[in-house]
């Protein structure tokens, strides 16, 4: 079943989490990483609703929770960026590296830590590109 996005952001973030959780790359590559990390699809020229935001909760190598979030939302990290931004990286036609150094996409929290754990970061970006995705713009 395809989740669309950003329509079924909060159904699409528990569909993340549960591969996420499920894969071992994934466990053994984020082992000892903590974190609440917030997740904004921002509108742009495609997208003119609301912005849509999730959290993603880390726990050395599991993920044990994934919900919608409003903008109070406490978090250790974020990641925002434009409607068009996420598409492109989800359809695997931007790297996240190039998103997020310089490009369209902002990160909020400690690069040191992000730095350490960025296999764990890219291998969150493959395994989001797996989940069954319908982009609704």
């Amino acid at each position: 079943m395809a989740h669309r996005l950003p329509d079924d952001a909060a159904t699409w973030a528990m569909a993340w989490r549960d591969r996420l959780d499920d894969d071992d790359a994934f466990a053994d590559v984020a082992d000892g990483f903590d974190a609440e990390f917030l997740f904004e699809i921002q509108p742009d020229e495609t997208y003119d609703g609301e912005p849509v935001r999730f959290l993603v909760v880390f726990d050395d190598g599991s993920v044990p929770d994934a919900r919608g979030a409003d903008g109070d939302t406490d978090y250790d990290f974020a990641l925002a960026g434009p409607y068009d931004a996420w598409k492109a990286l989800l359809t695997d036609d931007l790297g996240i590296a190039e998103a997020v150094m310089g490009g369209p996409l902002d990160v909020d929290g400690s690069k040191l830590t992000l730095m350490s754990y960025r296999e764990a970061f890219s291998r969150m970006v493959d395994v989001a590109r797996r989940v069954d995705t319908e982009f609704t713009y």
